[in-house]
């Protein structure tokens, strides 16, 4: 899914939100232990959880992002795995930030995840996420950022009955004298609050939803959910 060509541009460009949420995700937290961070991306959020004291063991689908977290985060662990299958060790929190969920197309791989970690918590452990429950406002038509080193167009686009957000992007990465050219299509999730917290609840969570993470506002039609073992 992520590239070493777009998990560079990603890393490079699109870590802001990783940086300036998780303040307000320590927050939630509890003083000190083991945290599952699932989608863990190129480290930064693991990076400044390890920082705060934190242990953390984190895990993507994609190995290019795996590199970058292993360099940014060495005090973490890491390992390329999936939502659907990877083990979640016993832990004191787990979270899943930046959208993590609404990369899988089957929503009892969803609900499945959530039993595994659920399971993994103690009473009152708190799992952090968030999910797109809207795409208004979320589509545009090709639009060109670009960094140092790399420029990236995208165009984003609703389908399937509002229900189906995509990405296509075409990448520019700087490889000595000239870039190199790629492509890439994300397909993200929306699902609806009711959904997402009837599952959390019949599988055994106390959840919270709102617009933000403590003073860290999310991007329109994106939802904070904070889950607690029951």
């Amino acid at each position: 899914m992520y590239s070493a060509d777009l998990a560079h541009i990603h890393d490079a460009g699109f870590s802001d939100f990783s940086r300036d949420v998780a303040p307000h995700l320590v927050a939630h937290l509890p003083p000190r232990g083991l945290i599952v961070e699932a989608g863990c991306g190129s480290g930064v959020l693991a990076r400044a959880l390890t920082d705060a004291g934190f242990r953390v063991r984190g895990f993507d689908a994609s190995p290019s992002m795996i590199a970058l977290a292993r360099t940014r985060a060495p005090r973490a662990s890491f390992r390329v795995a999936t939502l659907a299958s990877a083990p979640i060790p016993r832990c004191d929190a787990a979270i899943a930030i930046g959208e993590v969920i609404t990369y899988v197309s089957a929503w009892r791989t969803v609900t499945r995840f959530f039993r595994r970690v659920h399971d993994a918590l103690p009473i009152g452990g708190v799992f952090l996420f968030d999910f797109i429950e809207s795409g208004d406002r979320r589509t545009y038509p090709p639009k060109r950022i670009a960094g140092d080193d790399w420029s990236i167009v995208v165009r984003a686009d609703l389908s399937d009955r509002n229900r189906v957000l995509t990405r296509r992007m075409t990448l520019f990465r700087k490889v000595g004298r000239t870039y190199r050219e790629s492509r890439a299509t994300h397909r993200v999730y929306v699902r609806s609050r009711d959904m997402v917290a009837g599952a959390l609840r019949a599988t055994g969570f106390a959840v919270t939803m709102g617009r933000s993470f403590g003073g860290y506002r999310l991007m329109p039609g994106d939802v904070a959910v904070v889950a607690r073992k029951r």
